[in-house]
């Protein structure tokens, strides 16, 4: 019986294999080989990839869906998703209350509109969320990201509530209870921000520069460094996010350094790999934690490079860029992102610093999947893992337009950028969703992926 796929010619890139050319037969929506070329195989489809890469299917750990158009959006931005090679995204429950009821209405919103698999992680910001984590751990929730800038009402827009540093070890405490569980940190000091934000805004200050100066490198820093350390104290793992230019990231070699084996995670955004608070693109640039300086993007650059940084994610927003023009202190921070984590990985790092394509799959795929619970059976090429990939044209020239990711935002943070190296192909457990920058596959064929955890003693 012929296979189901068969993507013939092209070279493979697997994290933990190396570089090599093979032809990929898939069957059941799992790889099951890796031929020598011209194999002499044969399947239902066959597909030409000579000359371009087969890597593992990018996996986005950071985005926010329905901040702009609801649960629409699990159409729409997981639409954005497949046409950027993303074949997995994480989205964020954020609530006051329990989360037992907004986990089940998501699962309904997303199942028949979601066009790649998806995950959750939940933020813990009330006493009820670190009750009822056994559940949310029996839901296949076992990531959990909690915002160290959400204090008093600082949260409020997006229906948190706020903490303190006693909640924050309490939730480390409930990680570090089980195996497998994982706790995600924003780390910013809101205590010294707001400070600094008032005198800015007493000075009449209204410029992106602006934003950076009301949240320094330093606040982000400070409070890697204190999270670091109760989470040390308490043994729970931990994944700092968006993590945004030089002196935190120096904090966070230190302190592997310090303390070789900690498991200490950290991920950082396209965004600061690209854009700098001196870029002319006024509030359309806001974000937490903001662009920094040009040497900033370098020192992040040189983080992937040297390993320090651990993942990429997009912190992905669908915004329409009427939210985001006017009052930098005003506007809406956030802005699209995951359909062009890769373009810009090839672009930028690839064909301008001479990062390895090994290096791009690990950071954008191998890695998430190893620290998110879902390591072979996604991020991997191995025999036996979903098949998950993307086809990559590395000479391929394009011109970044709103029009060629299919978001609800209406523009790009690249807009007229031409970036070089773009995924043609995607394929989600054996199905071509994307070819040619046309989404193929049908809304509901994403799936939920549970991931397991399980309780110590």
């Amino acid at each position: 019986m012929a296979a189901q796929l068969l993507i013939r010619g092209g070279t493979v890139v697997s994290p933990g294999q190396g570089m090599f050319p093979a032809d990929v037969v898939v069957e059941d929506g799992r790889i099951a080989a890796l031929l020598a070329p011209s194999s002499g195989a044969s399947a239902a489809r066959v597909i030409d990839a000579a000359g371009r890469y087969v890597m593992p299917g990018v996996i986005d750990p950071h985005l926010h869906i329905g901040l702009g158009n609801g649960h629409d959006e699990w159409a729409s931005e997981t639409r954005s998703a497949a046409a950027g090679g993303v074949t997995a995204v994480f989205h964020f429950l954020m609530a006051s209350s329990s989360y037992l009821p907004l986990y089940q209405e998501t699962r309904e919103a997303a199942d028949p509109r979601a066009h790649v698999d998806y995950g959750f992680h939940l933020v813990p910001c009330a006493p009820v969320h670190l009750e009822e984590m056994p559940r949310y751990v029996e839901a296949g929730v076992t990531s959990f990201k909690y915002f160290t800038s959400f204090r008093g009402d600082e949260g409020s827009h997006l229906n948190l509530a706020g903490t303190d540093d006693g909640y924050l070890y309490t939730y480390f405490e409930q990680v570090a209870r089980y195996d497998g569980a994982l706790a995600a940190i924003h780390p910013e000091n809101i205590e010294v921000v707001w400070q600094l934000r008032k005198r800015l805004q007493e000075a009449g200050r209204d410029d992106l520069p602006a934003w950076d100066e009301s949240r320094p490198d330093f606040v982000e820093a400070e409070c890697c460094y204190r999270t670091l350390f109760y989470a040390k104290q308490t043994g729970a793992p931990i994944y700092l996010v968006h993590i945004s230019g030089a002196m935190p990231l120096d904090e966070i070699r230190a302190w592997r350094a310090r303390f070789p084996g900690a498991r200490v995670y950290a991920e950082t955004c396209p965004h600061s790999l690209t854009r700098t608070k001196d870029d002319p693109i006024g509030s359309l640039g806001k974000i937490n934690p903001p662009l920094r300086t040009r040497s900033d993007v370098e020192a992040l650059w040189a983080g992937i490079a040297d390993g320090t940084i651990d993942t990429i994610g997009s912190d992905h927003a669908a915004r329409r860029r009427e939210r985001k023009t006017g009052n930098i202190w005003k506007t809406s921070a956030g802005f699209p992102g995951t359909a062009t984590i890769l373009p810009v990985m090839l672009s930028e790092g690839v064909h301008k610093r001479g990062l390895s394509l090994l290096r791009v799959s690990e950071v954008c795929s191998a890695n998430v999947a190893r620290i998110f619970g879902l390591y072979p059976r996604k991020g991997s090429l191995q025999v036996g893992a979903d098949a998950d990939l993307v086809l990559v044209d590395l000479d391929l020239e394009r011109t970044v337009t709103p029009e060629v990711f299919q978001s609800y935002a209406d523009y790009s943070l690249y807009d007229g950028w031409k970036l070089k190296g773009w995924p043609v192909m995607t394929v989600l457990r054996g199905e071509v969703i994307m070819e040619s920058g046309q989404v193929v596959g049908r809304p509901g064929y994403g799936r939920y992926l549970a991931r397991r955890a399980t309780r110590r003693g």
